[in-house]
């Protein structure tokens, strides 16, 4: 079976990160007897300037956005499309908008024990839904337990600066190669889907990749 590689750049405070992923693995479920898949998680951050602390959530939100009667529509509009996909999105439940950098050295530790996804996926529940800091260590150290990493572990790497600068790294890298926008996915290292699109559009473009790369090792 044909492998494709998918990179997804995305950050934890990103709800179209959390559309995107869920319309992706309906594709790939529906091409699962065509090709296999490989998935890895790169960082990317919506807010770099935010304290390492965080920010008051609303007044960020009215500094950038305005007042909450213009913001509405938005958040009705993800909190319905979270619904269509069994996600539940609660706005309302964090009172603080975190720095994410911890989270993305996290993440890049949890690829190392194969945990990268289901710590993705608890992170995005964690801040969406159950309104938690996911910029506090100790709440990190408590949903990496939940995905099943060892709690020792965990805070001895957070403790540490190990992971920063290759963060910091995979994060510039972006920047060379103009991806400014969150998600971003990369295919086989070249080719880029971009923004929570339908699964029927992942399926097409990976259909459309996967008929390309096999081109590629015939010729």
């Amino acid at each position: 079976m044909n492998t494709l590689k998918i990179e997804i750049v995305s950050d934890v405070v990103c709800p179209w990160c959390v559309i995107g992923f869920k319309n992706l693995v309906s594709s790939m479920e529906e091409l699962k007897r065509e090709m296999d898949f490989t998935i890895s998680w790169l960082p990317y951050e919506l807010h770099p300037e935010i304290p390492e602390n965080g920010y008051d959530k609303e007044l960020y939100m009215q500094q950038k956005f305005g007042r909450g009667d213009n913001r509405k529509p938005f958040f009705d509009e993800i909190v319905k499309l979270g619904k269509d996909l069994d996600f539940d999105f609660n706005f309302s439940k964090s009172q603080r908008l975190p720095n994410t950098f911890l989270a993305h050295r996290l993440l890049w530790f949890a690829e190392s024990k194969n945990k990268q996804t289901e710590l993705s996926e608890a992170l995005f529940i964690a801040y969406f839904s159950d309104g938690e800091d996911v910029g506090s260590k100790e709440v990190l150290i408590k949903i990496g337990v939940s995905v099943g990493m060892p709690e020792s572990e965990l805070r001895s790497f957070l403790n540490s600066d190990s992971g920063g600068q290759e963060v910091a790294d995979q994060e510039l890298s972006f920047i060379d190669r103009s991806i400014g926008a969150v998600p971003t996915y990369i295919i086989n290292d070249q080719y880029i889907i971009q923004g929570g699109q339908q699964p029927e559009t992942f399926t097409a473009f990976l259909r459309k990749i996967l008929i390309k790369e096999l081109e590629k090792q015939n010729a």
